[in-house]
């Protein structure tokens, strides 16, 4: 008997030792064969442009607008914090000071000047626009838009509320519907800045009719301690960066004081989304911080910190994604993310990722 049980217990083990090899060899990537019309992912990276010079014109980003359009995307996303991801910060800004200082206070001032005019909290917001939304049809008044601006608003996302600002006529961006005369200044102002969610990402989104906008960044991470942080602050991003700007693909990177002209611009993004250059880049910044030899490993920890955030990037964009099943999705993100959300993204059971080449060259 003894016996038996023995071989049973060494039958199961080889089953299970098999099973186990097998789910280890499993890439969810592998159903791609048998998709046939998978929903086509383009990551464009981009330069932070509201770090532009101020006699920096944004006109030379026309031709750009016009490649990206050739796309035809359905879903636009781009590196902002959602609504619940703000509060978060915000809530725990003890523990996350710079990223709720820095990330978080647009959208909860913005929240709060619409939630006061509609009486409602964020929660309350975004269950009303889905309502909203789902009534209002394709063609919506200038009255129904002006409140879905508001709900976007209210529910923590001023990009979305700003596409749905801007498609209305000029004569129609006034106060009503909830949009209060402090909220329609702030959709101004947010309308006359520069930095690609309102340039690339919104200025696109009106043109092409899109309702909205998605935001898919996600700056929660909780990995270095205060004092870690002050470590790789002061011994490792030092001589990282160093490396970083001697090495010639840093001096080969798409900047923004070349972009004086639409095909200069152009010229640019095409530099940007090399992938020989972010590759090399990357190797530099993150391997390099990985390799640098510090008490507890901070270099380390803070590259888990790092593919934390595009791991949660990535599970943004592939919601997202879902909103249009065999349709193209356009993501705009800091260039440095690129090839990392590329790679998780390549990963998904239904995505085929699209090379920028397509409508950069």
């Amino acid at each position: 008997m003894k016996g038996f049980v023995s071989l049973a217990l060494l039958g199961f083990s080889s089953v299970f030792g098999a099973a186990g090899a097998s789910a280890q060899e499993f890439s969810p990537r592998e159903y791609q064969r048998d998709i046939e019309n998978p929903t086509q992912v383009m990551v464009l990276g981009t330069a932070h442009l509201s770090n532009a010079a101020e006699d920096w014109d944004p006109k030379v980003l026309d031709l750009l607008l016009d490649r990206l359009a050739s796309f035809k995307p359905d879903v636009i996303a781009i590196e902002n914090q959602r609504g619940p991801t703000a509060s978060k910060l915000w809530s725990y800004r003890s523990i996350y000071p710079e990223a709720a200082a820095t990330f978080a206070g647009r959208a909860l001032l913005m929240a709060t000047v619409a939630g006061l005019s509609l009486d409602m909290d964020m929660p309350q917001a975004e269950a009303e626009l889905r309502r909203h939304i789902g009534k209002v049809g394709d063609n919506p008044t200038p009255a129904a838009r002006r409140r879905s601006a508001a709900l976007f608003a209210a529910s923590g996302d001023p990009y979305s509320a700003l596409v749905q600002w801007l498609r209305l006529p000029s004569s129609e961006r006034v106060p009503g519907d909830g949009v209060s005369r402090r909220l329609a200044a702030l959709l101004e102002d947010l309308g006359g800045e520069r930095g690609e969610g309102v340039l690339l990402a919104a200025r696109l989104a009106v043109r092409l009719g899109l309702e909205r906008l998605y935001q898919i960044d996600s700056q929660e991470e909780d990995v270095l301690t205060p004092e870690e942080s002050d470590v790789f602050a002061q011994k490792v991003f030092p001589l990282v960066g160093e490396r970083y700007n001697a090495d010639p693909a840093a001096k080969e990177r798409g900047k923004i004081e070349d972009m004086t002209t639409p095909d200069s611009a152009l010229a640019a993004y095409r530099k940007l989304n090399d992938d020989r250059i972010e590759r090399r880049l990357s190797e530099i910044e993150w391997l390099g911080a990985m390799k640098e030899q510090t008490e507890g490993d901070v270099g380390r920890k803070r590259v888990a910190a790092w593919e934390s955030r595009n791991l949660r990037m990535a599970a943004n964009i592939r919601e997202a994604s879902a909103r249009a099943p065999g349709g193209r999705v356009l993501v705009i993100v800091g260039a440095t993310h690129k090839i990392w959300l590329e790679a998780y993204l390549g990963m998904m059971s239904d995505i085929e990722i699209v090379s920028t080449d397509t409508v950069l060259k």
